[in-house]
């Protein structure tokens, strides 16, 4: 290892790109209840959860369910957002992971990350057509308090692109 220089390197965004991760085009928020969450063993989940969109106008139809189908735009970044409905509750929520099971608007490089270290938003980019692409979403719920519980959800959404 003499000789060897050791050097971080920085991964350096464009201005591009950090325009659309602060503010994507698509912006998903997931609300969820914590309270009926935690009451439930976790895994796949069929409610508690609130997904909303703003691509109205692009056809993007299940406003409220769990089974948000968006239409957005090839191009676009998109935002998920994860928040508790109850915010004085203490609980908190995150997004721990996507999992596509058929389509493929991200590809490799548009595939959703963290931003940030609290977990609770992502962002992806639409690269490829698809009319629908089913995706995963999991999420950790903890409730707060003297002995905070933990549970892990998931449930499937649709994104297309128009």
């Amino acid at each position: 290892m003499s000789g060897q220089k050791n050097t971080a390197q920085v991964w350096v965004a464009d201005s591009q790109v950090l325009a659309g991760i602060a503010n994507p085009q698509t912006a998903i928020t997931i609300a969820i209840d914590t309270s009926y969450v935690l009451g439930t063993g976790g895994g796949n989940i069929s409610t508690g959860v609130y997904m909303f969109d703003n691509r109205l106008s692009n056809d993007s139809s299940g406003e409220g369910t769990l089974e948000l189908r968006t239409h957005c735009n090839i191009g676009d970044y998109i935002g998920f957002e994860v928040v508790p409905i109850d915010q004085n509750a203490g609980d908190t929520v995150s997004i721990t992971g996507f999992q596509i099971s058929q389509g493929s608007v991200f590809g490799s490089d548009g595939y959703p990350m963290q931003v940030g270290a609290a977990g609770n938003y992502w962002v992806g980019l639409a690269r490829n057509a698809s009319s629908q692409t089913t995706y995963q979403i999991q999420v950790k719920v903890t409730s707060g308090g003297l002995r905070p519980s933990t549970r892990f959800i998931q449930w499937d959404p649709f994104i297309g692109t128009n």
